[in-house]
């Protein structure tokens, strides 16, 4: 499964945040690529997590959430999947 996490990072938490991430005690696997952040809001960012199950994403996902102001998560899926249920649509409609 695949999420979109869109978090808001708690700046009173930042330099704890930094030290966990250069000390690697927080767990990237699941992380797609890189964060990317709003240019005008640095402390918003954007990521793409992939997990077995949306258990094991709140699972792995804890331990961050602890740096974090506001979260929001959106299961999203590939171009390929989204080209495929559009046409499905587009087929149903008809």
């Amino acid at each position: 499964m695949l999420f979109q996490v869109k978090v808001r990072v708690n700046l009173k938490k930042m330099a704890e945040f930094g030290q966990k991430l250069q000390k690697g005690e927080l767990d990237r696997s699941c992380i797609r690529g890189e964060t990317h952040c709003l240019k005008n809001d640095p402390a918003v960012g954007f990521s793409i997590w992939e997990t077995a199950s949306k258990d094991e994403f709140d699972t792995k996902f804890a331990p961050w959430s602890n740096f974090y102001d506001e979260v929001e998560v959106n299961q999203v899926i590939t171009p390929v999947e989204a080209m495929s249920n559009l046409m499905n649509q587009l087929k149903s409609k008809r």
